[in-house]
């Protein structure tokens, strides 16, 4: 089980199968911009000495104290209470401190302290990638930088080298520093997310609670940061690596976050000689053959099943779909990783017994908020004499706390499995019958709740828009809710349900009956 660290509290989080979807699929980040910064003031500049020393390095690890307020998505109409979180961060250029998104997420007020002083800074979030679990803060106080020598990033570290991590964990306000080495290099599931798989180094440099978006230094130069441990292994900690933080610095240039694209293939390995000889490739050809394009993705219209993928960018595909890669064996799909949304990407493939070059653009995953954690936002619902509806996602889902035993089948089937058995239904937004709230006028229907909502009044719902213009185009003396669960079908008098409306409005204390995203 793994665990993100920016709280001093550990928090367990629960894997799901989604997970390996983000492999492939490369799903879109949701880059929220909480403070509009000009576009050059995150152009981070590496003119940091290289020789440090240990002091200099230790200045530039910042202190983070963050309030934070998320939604309710048991209630949606309110907030959920505010709680504090600590981690760490450290400054990349004048007034910029890197940290990772899960710090800062939903913050009210975040408050940084530099090592060795303890004068309190107020910073503001510039650009956050919930997506690879980075943001940049802004400290506007120009005090904050003062005779401070920014980190500067390094590269890719080497198996078996040694590294060490600066921080401030378990909530203490002393920097701690440990050292451990560099034991495996490869793409790991970032848990703020959930969904999201990019490169990740483990080490068994002590990582605990509170060393969350601190440095990972290699002869002085940052080569990760801290974000995630495994606490069903001992000494195990988890850093996000320079190349993926490069990348976002790339994105961010423009002062907006626009996530990855995605190829949206599922593929094979070859492995198998049998399966080499059925497709007519030689001993000496290499490569993943693919088996699934995913609707509306970039590869739609360029690749197609049963194409064997042997060089991505001309870089050759070995049998197990790795490429070489600074001296490492990583997942292929790095490449499309390092790359922006819009930009071109070359595909090598044996088709019809022949070699093809495909070139195409990366785009966004069309709906990456769905199966993403949410953070930064306010839940949408709709409620209407007393029933309140929302859009099936992974934030409805953790009200049932451990959803894969408490949450009903239907539901785990329908934002997990559903898309993967019928992708051409990412389209569909599935809409859920969350709560009853009590009343008279719904009283016989409160064992309905956690039901998925096919129809109202005749009108199918495929968004959650589609709950008000239902109610207001149907006709007739009743309104006719009908769940796509076999023969579940709720029956409420128009009238009545207008009059209990405003009044279950006001016994609940809700004071808007809809937020729609």
């Amino acid at each position: 089980m793994k665990t993100c660290l920016g709280c001093a509290a550990e928090v367990a989080i629960i894997q799901v199968c989604m997970c390996h979807l983000a492999r492939f699929i490369r799903l879109t980040a949701i880059g929220l911009v909480l403070a509009a910064l000009p576009a050059q003031s995150f152009a981070v500049k590496n003119t940091a000495e290289t020789d440090l020393s240990e002091q200099e390095i230790e200045r530039a690890v910042v202190f983070i104290e963050v309030t934070m307020q998320r939604g309710d998505w048991y209630s949606p109409w309110q907030r959920a209470r505010s709680r504090s979180a600590t981690g760490s961060g450290f400054i990349l250029g004048p007034g910029l401190i890197m940290t990772n998104a899960h710090i800062v997420s939903d913050a009210r007020q975040i408050v940084v302290r530099r090592n060795g002083d303890s004068r309190p800074y107020f910073a503001q979030v510039a650009q956050v990638a919930h997506d690879s679990d980075l943001a940049l803060l802004k400290v506007s106080d120009p005090e904050f930088s003062r005779g401070v020598h920014p980190l500067q990033l390094g590269e890719l570290p080497s198996l078996r080298t040694r590294v060490r991590t600066y921080g401030f964990p378990a909530g203490g306000e002393k920097i701690s520093r440990t050292e451990g080495v560099v034991s495996r290099i490869e793409f790991i599931t970032y848990l703020h997310s959930g969904a999201d798989a990019h490169l990740g180094i483990q080490t068994d440099s002590a990582i605990n609670p509170g060393n969350s978006g601190g440095p990972v230094l290699q002869e002085g130069k940052v080569v990760g940061v801290a974000f995630q441990t495994n606490t069903s292994l001992n000494d195990v900690g988890f850093f996000i690596p320079t190349t993926v933080v490069k990348r976002f610095l790339r994105d961010i240039e423009d002062s907006r976050y626009d996530g990855y694209g995605e190829v949206g293939i599922v593929t094979s390995n070859l492995i198998n000689p049998s399966y080499r000889e059925f497709l007519g490739l030689s001993d000496s050809l290499t490569g993943v053959v693919v088996d699934r394009v995913v609707p509306d993705t970039s590869a739609v219209g360029y690749l197609q099943p049963k194409d064997v993928i042997v060089a991505i960018d001309g870089i050759p595909i070995r049998f197990d779909g790795t490429i070489q890669y600074y001296g490492h064996m990583i997942g292929f799909e790095q490449i499309a990783e390092e790359k922006q949304v819009n930009d071109i990407i070359s595909f090598t493939v044996w088709r019809d017994r022949a070699f093809q070059k495909i070139t195409f653009p990366l785009k966004k995953f069309s709906d990456g908020r769905r199966v993403r954690s949410n953070f930064d936002v306010l839940p949408g619902y709709v409620v209407y004499a007393g029933l309140v509806f929302m859009k099936l996602d992974r934030e409805y889902l953790k009200t049932f706390g451990n959803y894969w035993r408490n949450a009903g089948k239907r539901l785990l089937y329908d934002h997990f499995y559903r898309p993967v058995e019928k992708p051409e239904s990412w389209a569909k937004e599935t809409v859920v019958l969350t709560r009853i709230l009590p009343h008279r006028v719904n009283s016989t229907y409160r064992g309905r709740s956690n039901s998925i909502v096919s129809s109202i009044n005749g009108f199918p719902i495929e968004r959650l828009s589609d709950v008000p213009a239902a109610l207001e185009k149907g006709k007739g003396k009743f309104h006719r809710f009908e769940m796509e669960q076999s023969g579940i079908v709720l029956i409420m008098e128009r009238e009545a349900a207008e009059r209990a409306h405003r009044q279950i409005l006001a016994t609940y204390g809700i004071p808007s009956d809809r937020r729609l995203p």
